[in-house]
């Protein structure tokens, strides 16, 4: 019997626009083809990859459904995913809104993660045109990468410590489409100031690629500072930009008034 090998990557509902393409199905389309037999030839292999917006709980189901209909043996479903940054790195409080996941070191300066892209990311909520994965989530992900690139390599240095992330300046170019498919965070340190706790400044470019080709590069300069030390700061700078906004305010509601008065 000739067997034939083919790979389809399974993406979130959300993506269903991406699934119009041969190779790539949403998680609901994928089980309902094989509910109505289009995968029952025993002479296929088929590999199954992990696109954007496919959760844990969604690739549990469709294994269920894979040994449901006794397809185990010719479809192979992707192994665990790598984990993604953790709460305190990528400064976010619901998973699915993480985008980093298997943050690891390449050498001195360089650094890499994996995108990932829940179906119920907060961006994605309101917001979804295309094939393509909006601009928005492109910059999310570069700042969560410089998050946790510096909180688990540079301020772990100091556990005692917690660190407030001001940026400087953040440019970003889009070279190309990004799509809901495998994706890689790349992260390249050019400059660093790091010899006071207090404070560390870096200059760093983000790239995402996928597929060969760059979809983005992000240049970026921020600095950590010491929470106890910027809360002071920015108390007194809060405080200070209200009383000059409302006395603004004041001034301009006077001018209303005296307008009004001579109209009449």
């Amino acid at each position: 019997m000739t067997h034939r090998t083919e790979v389809l990557y399974l993406v979130g509902d959300r993506f269903g626009a991406l699934a119009a393409n041969d190779g790539v199905a949403t998680a609901g389309g994928f089980v309902k083809d094989l509910q109505a037999g289009r995968y029952s030839d025993s002479g296929l292999h088929l590999t199954l990859i992990n696109g954007q917006g496919m959760s844990s709980y969604e690739w549990d189901w469709v294994a269920r459904e894979i040994t449901r209909y006794g397809a185990a043996d010719r479809i192979s479903v992707p192994e665990l995913q790598p984990s993604l940054a953790f709460r305190d790195e990528a400064h976010k409080h619901r998973e699915q809104n993480v985008l980093i996941a298997g943050l690891r070191q390449i050498d001195a300066l360089r650094y890499q993660a994996d995108l990932r892209l829940d179906n119920d990311n907060e961006l994605l909520l309101d917001h979804t045109t295309g094939q393509h994965i909006q601009g928005m989530i492109i910059i999310e992900a570069a700042r969560q990468m410089f998050l946790a690139v510096t909180e688990r390599f540079y301020a772990s240095a100091w556990p005692e410590r917690q660190y407030y992330y001001v940026i400087k300046s953040f440019d970003t170019d889009f070279e190309n489409f990004l799509f809901p498919l495998d994706a890689t965070v790349d992260y390249e340190i050019l400059t660093a100031s790091i010899d006071n706790p207090e404070r560390l400044s870096f200059g760093v470019e983000i790239a995402v690629n996928q597929g060969g080709s760059r979809a983005s590069l992000s240049k970026v300069e921020f600095t950590a500072f010491e929470s106890d030390l910027i809360s002071q700061k920015e108390g007194k700078r809060a405080a200070r930009t209200v009383e000059q906004v409302r006395l603004a305010r004041t001034g301009q509601d006077r001018d209303d008034e005296l307008a009004g008065a001579g109209a009449r």
